[in-house]
C-alpha cells in the first residue's frame, strides 16, 4: 500500500499494510511465484521492512500496526515483536549493532530504542514524533527529523538527548549521510548542512533550491539528486536537479 518493495536474495517482499487482509509475502524475483506469506494485522501503515545484520543475526525489521516485529527474511518466521504505541509508522526503521530504532505519530507520538536479541526490552522512548521521515544511526548516535522541524541528536544507547535544534520550516524529507556530512531538506526548500557532532548541531553550510522540497536527496558517486518544486502550491512546477562534476 505504501511501502517500498525490498530485494532479498532472490526474493522480492512486499507488504501490504491496508485495512483488510493485511500481508506480507515474499515472490521469487524470477517469475513471480510466491514463496512465503504471514498475514499482518489489520491496519493502515507505510513503513518498509528493512533487513540488517544486528544483535548477532540477520533481520528484517517492520514497524507499525502497533507493533515492531523482526522476522526471518528467508522464511517469514517471526523472531519477536514489541508492542508500539501507535497504530501508523512511515519511516524505516535503523539500526546499531544490538538495538533497532523506530518512530511513529499516530495516533501517539514516539521514538523507540528496542533491544534486538529478542526480550522484547524497549530500552528507551522519547515523546519525538519522526513520522514521515527515517531516522539517521552514525557512530552511536541517533540523529532525527520531527515533523515540526526540530532536530533531535540522542545517545542511541540510553536515549539521552544530547541536543535539539530548530530548523527553519517543517521538514518531510529523512537526514542523510554523505562525504561526513549529514544532508537534510525542509520544506521550503532549504537543505541544512551539518557535522554528525553529538555536542552541538555544527551547521557547515544552508543551500536554496527552489520553493518546496518534500522528498529526501540521493547521493551516486560525485552527485546530488534533488527533487524540488518552483512556484506557488497550486501552480507549482516540479523539477529534478543533478548537481555535481563528471
Amino acid at each position: 500500500f505504501g511501502s517500498s518493495p525490498v530485494l532479498y536474495k532472490d526474493t522480492v517482499i512486499v507488504t501490504s499494510e491496508c485495512e483488510q487482509d493485511g500481508s506480507m509475502v515474499a515472490l521469487d524475483k524470477s517469475n513471480g511465484q510466491e514463496v512465503w506469506r504471514v498475514a499482518r494485522d489489520t491496519a493502515t501503515s507505510y513503513s518498509t521492512p528493512v533487513v540488517a545484520n544486528v544483535a548477532g543475526q540477520e533481520q528484517m525489521i517492520l514497524s507499525g500496526a502497533n507493533s515492531v516485529v523482526s522476522y526471518n527474511p528467508a522464511s517469514g518466521e517471526e523472531n519477536w515483536r514489541v508492542k508500539g504505541p501507535w497504530a501508523v509508522t512511515c519511516g524505516t526503521a535503523v539500526w546499531s549493532d544490538d538495538m533497532v530504532f523506530v518512530s511513529g505519530g499516530f495516533p501517539t507520538a514516539r521514538t523507540l530504542g528496542i533491544k534486538a536479541d529478542g526480550s522484547g526490552e524497549i530500552a528507551w522512548e522519547s515523546k519525538a514524533k519522526c513520522y514521515e521521515q527515517s531516522m539517521l544511526f552514525f557512530d552511536g548516535y541517533l540523529y532525527g527529523l520531527a515533523d515540526s522541524g526540530v532536530c533531535y541528536c540522542w545517545r542511541a544507547s540510553d536515549g539521552q538527548q544530547m541536543w535539539a535544534e530548530r530548523l527553519q520550516d517543517k521538514v518531510s524529507a529523512s537526514p542523510v549521510l554523505a562525504g561526513g556530512h549529514i544532508y537534510v531538506s525542509v520544506e521550503s526548500g532549504t537543505t541544512f548542512v551539518f557535522k554528525p557532532n553529538p555536542e552541538k548541531l555544527e551547521l557547515v553550510a544552508e543551500n536554496q533550491l527552489g520553493d518546496m522540497a518534500y522528498a529526501t536527496p540521493t547521493f551516486v558517486d560525485n552527485r546530488i539528486f534533488a527533487r524540488v518544486a518552483v512556484g506557488p502550491q497550486r501552480d507549482k512546477q516540479e523539477w529534478l536537479y543533478c548537481i555535481g562534476s563528471d
